[in-house]
């Protein structure tokens, strides 16, 4: 008698907490599922995970791979093609900024030239007008050696 109300007990609360487990589940499932069956859907908290090897509700012919291809490899081909296009737009990218980079290289280097050939005129200039090495010393402050009667502290600038 004793086994028999334990058992009827256990049938009784297996039973409540299958209908609780559906309830939640209704209550937490507003959308259609998109698989037969998914992770945390109700057939796996009552009957616990699926066995590998076979799909629930199927019996054992199909296997998961068979049904829904492998996980493994459809997310190889996405992660590969995604790869691919991430190296391709890095490569790319990279490509512009060595051009970018080789532009404004040649831009400096212009505007170097540019200024040395001004800094060169100005030298004649001054030359032809002051060409009072003294004088000139005192335009520009400046010499190979400092300047007398200046506390600026710059040493000369060779020319």
């Amino acid at each position: 008698s004793k086994r028999i109300s334990n058992w009827i007990y256990y049938v009784f609360y297996d039973q409540d907490m299958i209908n609780e487990r559906m309830n939640n589940n209704e209550r937490s499932t507003d959308q259609p599922p998109q698989n037969v069956s998914w992770e945390g859907d109700m057939y796996s908290k009552v009957l616990g995970n699926e066995k590998r090897g076979y799909v629930r509700g199927l019996g054992l012919g199909p296997i998961p791979s068979v049904l829904w291809g492998s996980k493994s490899s459809v997310e190889n081909i996405v992660l590969e093609d995604s790869s691919n296009k991430v190296v391709q737009r890095l490569e790319q990218e990279i490509t512009e900024l060595e051009e970018k980079q080789n532009e404004e290289i040649d831009l400096m280097k212009q505007n170097q030239k540019k200024s040395q050939s001004k800094l060169l005129q100005i030298r004649q200039f001054m030359q032809k007008y002051a060409p009072n090495e003294s004088l000139l010393q005192d335009i520009i402050g400046t010499s190979n050696e400092q300047v007398p009667g200046h506390n600026s502290g710059l040493e000369g600038v060779p020319q």
